[in-house]
């Protein structure tokens, strides 16, 4: 083995990306039927770029591994990408060497990835989301209960709110306290302990929630107009709305205020005619003022002055206007 490796050192390929001539091992493993001598045509470095500039997205991964015929498997990625960022689509495909994913190829993982979504277990699959679910069931029904228990108390509360008519916090606090005394009487029942008086309290609080086969809601019945049509919109309804009317309610509602102060100003008989008069009145009122300006008497003391003037002229000329006769 190590001398097929040592020489494939030697043998050499050119990325059609790129176009380098680079050793092979410079190449990801492929078994597309497509490429007879099962290297990728485009080398690692240009597919680690691509991976890069998309951020490390699993749509770009995906793509590549299905160009590949290499299974995808997102949690695989997600904890080898985490760890390395210079190469990690290349840590990846060492992955399926191993005789373990020997018959494994994209569509077939591809499928297996579509039976867990339809089955609602893509959570346990997918990194993160797992983990995440698990602290949204403990913080829902208190850390002191395991992964198994989580999933028996979260299983049999959707059961029970699946077929029976819960209605406000009360009931939904009995309905959980009610998936508790069932977890502890079947601990009970395993460790082969008495569970009598868990029992009548099951009992009991089945009673007084009224959890009963007579209050059972049917699985095609609806409580609410809102449970109908998320009914129809899952099967492909579309409401249709009013064509040609405007979509946004606020704006609507202002033109309609916007007409309707419009038609109080056109139809109102008589306000027309009173906005003119006032309109008028008020220029009239303005050239009235403008033409006696200070009670008309600019035009007075412009008299006055001017009979002043003369008064005074005539006055010198008598009083200066002497004969001085001979000199003496």
């Amino acid at each position: 083995m190590q001398m097929i490796q040592g020489r494939e050192r030697f043998v050499t390929k050119v990325c059609d990306k790129c176009l380098e001539t680079k050793p092979t091992v410079r190449f990801a493993p492929t078994k597309s039927l497509f490429y007879p001598d099962g290297m990728s045509p485009i080398c690692f470095d240009c597919l680690e770029q691509m991976i890069r500039n998309k951020g490390y997205d699993w749509a770009i991964v995906d793509k590549i591994c299905q160009f590949l015929d290499i299974p995808f498997i997102p949690k695989e990625w997600q904890k080898i990408s985490e760890k390395n960022r210079v190469n990690p689509f290349t840590v990846y495909t060492q992955l399926f060497s191993e005789d373990s994913y020997e018959n494994l190829d994209w569509e077939t993982y591809y499928k297996e990835f579509k039976t867990l979504e339809e089955a609602k277990m893509i959570e346990e699959e997918l990194p993160g989301f797992y983990e995440q679910k698990i602290k949204e069931l403990q913080k829902k029904w208190g850390p002191n209960y395991d992964e198994d228990e989580l999933r028996y108390l979260e299983n049999l509360y959707k059961g029970v709110l699946n077929t029976q008519s819960v209605n406000g916090d009360l009931q939904i606090d009995q309905a959980k306290k009610l998936c508790k005394i069932s977890l502890e009487i079947e601990g009970r029942i395993r460790a082969g302990q008495d569970f009598d008086k868990l029992l009548k309290s099951y009992e009991s609080l089945v009673k007084i929630a009224e959890f009963t086969p007579k209050n059972a809601k049917n699985a095609n019945d609806f409580d609410s107009v809102g449970e109908l049509f998320r009914w129809l919109e899952k099967r492909g309804w579309k409401n249709q709305y009013y064509d040609g009317v405007k979509r946004d309610v606020v704006d609507e509602t202002i033109h309609n205020i916007q007409a309707y102060n419009q038609r109080l100003y056109t139809n109102e008989s008589g306000i027309g005619d009173e906005i003119t008069d006032r309109i008028k009145a008020l220029q009239s009122a303005a050239a009235l003022e403008e033409s006696q300006s200070d009670f008309g008497t600019d035009a007075v003391c412009d008299d006055i002055d001017a009979y002043e003037n003369a008064g005074y002229e005539s006055l010198m000329k008598e009083e200066f206007d002497a004969d001085l006769g001979e000199t003496i």
